[in-house]
């Protein structure tokens, strides 16, 4: 049986589509990008000097210097390429975190995976068929869940049911909600929010967003979506969430083969950083993020909190003819893709591999989301 959520509204506003740089802006840009496109040429200089002084120039070029690293990755000389795997990685990091909200991003880079779940895996789905993925190219995925804080600053409302003016305040009654994850927030909402969080820290939109219509709250529930493309804000796709949360592991969840650190069924996190043991306590909603251990690439709460948006369309056959390289999922569907559980759901239905869908006009007090940007 497909896993599908239901839930509620909140004000949304729809973002007005930003103007074409300036010719002098562009320009500029030309500029950076030769420099970086000479400093990468230096980077195999027989000169020591000369090498370090071409490294320090990529590392305050910055983003502008992402696309010669990253052909420089791909060069014979081991030198040019030791120095640009670690200044692509340098930069990327640099990179991971919001000039207007302080939101955090960690550095996925370009790997292969095993995606779904091997067959002897317990409450394995059929639509869960093991296949291989690669992402071709690194990427930044949020560190934590957006945050009711981030949100409110972005969007200028917070529509959780977790919150002090939300349908459960009375579950969160004297805690400070701002680090709990937001939720009720439709798929389009979270679209929204990548584009004016985008707009915000200087970036192109990354979607646009035309015939829109929204409840009487403001919520989007429908929408014409393009991708305009670009190094703006994004959903990540199916195959970067579970590539991000698997983290080099095989197991059912990223911490191993049992769910003793994740927050589902809402185990609480006890005093002295462990996990809840034999006797486990049911809160009953969301919890603030990043409340339980990371996997190993600083990624938290990829199990359970709140399931979270992915950019696909969900098919129950399309891994069994997914490409290998960057999956996008199907062209067309009904339901947009929601991974990681949640604080309702059993642990086996958070699972690195377990897959949920929801309507993308719905929303749920147990679906949020996370952003992903490709500089």
């Amino acid at each position: 049986m497909r896993r599908l959520f239901k839930g509620f509204g909140f004000v949304c506003v729809l973002a007005v589509a930003a103007a074409a740089p300036p010719p002098e802006v562009e320009e500029e840009a030309r500029k950076r990008a030769y420099r970086a496109r000479e400093a990468v040429r230096l980077l195999g200089d027989p000169e020591y000097r000369t090498r370090e002084a071409a490294t320090q120039e990529l590392r305050e070029l910055g983003e502008d210097a992402l696309p010669s690293l990253r052909e420089a990755t791909q060069s014979q000389d081991a030198e040019v390429r030791h120095r640009a795997h670690g200044l692509l990685v340098a930069v990327l990091k640099a990179a991971g975190k919001s000039k207007s909200t302080g939101l955090v991003m960690s550095v996925v880079l370009a790997h292969e995976f095993e995606m779904g779940s091997p067959k002897g895996e317990r409450q394995r789905q059929p639509d869960e068929t093991l296949h291989p993925a690669r992402l071709t190219r690194a990427f930044l995925i949020g560190t934590y869940e957006v945050r009711q804080d981030e949100y409110r600053k972005v969007m200028k409302a917070n529509p959780s049911w977790f919150a002090f003016s939300g349908g459960g305040a009375d579950k969160v009654k004297g805690r400070d909600t701002g680090p709990f994850p937001v939720e009720q927030v439709s798929w389009f909402d979270a679209l929204e929010f990548c584009n004016r969080l985008s707009e915000l820290d200087g970036f192109k939109p990354y979607y646009k967003l035309t015939h829109v219509k929204a409840d009487k709250t403001g919520s989007i529930t429908d929408a014409t979506v393009t991708v305009l493309g670009g190094t703006g804000y994004r959903l990540p796709t199916e195959a970067e969430w579970e590539g991000a949360c698997r983290s080099w592991t095989i197991t059912p969840w990223h911490h191993g083969r049992t769910s003793g650190r994740a927050d589902m069924n809402a185990k609480l996190l006890l005093p002295g950083g462990g996990y809840s043991g034999p006797e486990e306590y049911h809160l009953g909603r969301t919890e603030r993020v990043g409340s339980f251990k990371a996997n190993r690439r600083g990624m938290y709460d990829a199990h359970g909190n709140v399931g979270e948006w992915c950019w696909n369309w969900y098919g129950a056959d399309y891994y069994e003819k997914a490409p290998a390289d960057d999956p996008k999922g199907p062209d067309k569907g009904t339901h947009r893709v929601v991974r990681g559980g949640s604080w309702l759901v059993s642990d086996l239905s958070g699972r690195s591999a377990s897959r949920g869908a929801l309507v993308p006009g719905e929303r749920s007090y147990t679906v949020g989301f996370r952003v992903a940007r490709t500089p």
